[in-house]
């Protein structure tokens, strides 16, 4: 098994990697994570199972990459965010962070859900994640001081607690996945994209500065 193993190790090649992160994308969506085994993923991918170990030392490092290759666009999204400041309207930008951050949830909700199933394998793929300071805090960091430069400008509302609005945002996108997935099987995506518009309207009441407001402000910033 050792010799197999390290055979593999010296033919396992960046294609292999993309093959089992796909593979194992594949099989999470269509059987779970309780009864998808390495062995399984391998087989899939049409690799040796000792490839799979070169290339993630274990199931929870497999996972925590996938989760990764689920991001799609929203990272970019989320650092363009300074590049957004005074650009647009504060509404127009939300919803954008909000419709990325919502197809990254809705990718990777199943997957996280199922990680309960497997008390052990969670433990070590949220110690992986806090190692590396993953998560939505990270998201939430990154909206939150977006709105606290649009505050400057007098876009945003000076009493409104940024971290307080990025954290909701978060957690409406996440909500909104779930009960898609869970409730109509992920088919009804433009219904619920309609639902993230209307909460980012709802969070614009607590957000929207007050009369006289955005003009007080950039008259001190221009000074």
């Amino acid at each position: 098994m050792a010799r197999h193993a390290r055979s593999a190790s010296r033919s396992a090649s960046p294609d292999q990697k993309e093959r089992l992160l796909a593979a194992t994308e594949r099989l999470l969506a269509s059987q779970g994570l309780v009864s998808v085994t390495t062995r399984d993923i391998a087989r899939a991918a049409n690799v040796a199972e000792g490839a799979l170990y070169h290339h993630f030392g274990d199931k929870a490092e497999l996972i925590v990459a996938v989760c990764l290759h689920q991001l799609g666009d929203f990272p970019e999204v989320l650092q363009s965010l300074p590049l957004q400041v005074g650009l647009d309207t504060v509404q127009k930008n939300l919803e954008h962070v909000l419709e990325s951050a919502f197809a990254f949830h809705h990718r990777i909700t199943p997957l996280v859900c199922s990680l309960f199933a497997d008390q052990e394998l969670l433990a070590k793929v949220r110690g992986m994640m806090n190692e590396r300071s993953m998560g939505p805090g990270r998201a939430a960091f990154a909206i939150a001081a977006y709105l606290r430069a649009e505050q400057q400008l007098g876009r945003v509302a000076a009493p409104a607690v940024a971290e307080t609005f990025a954290e909701l945002l978060i957690a409406v996108s996440f909500n909104a996945a779930l009960c898609d997935q869970f409730f109509r099987g992920g088919s009804d995506k433009g219904k619920a994209r309609q639902r993230l518009r209307e909460a980012v309207r709802a969070l614009m009441i607590g957000l929207q500065p007050a009369n006289g407001e955005e003009r007080v402000a950039a008259k001190g910033a221009r000074k």
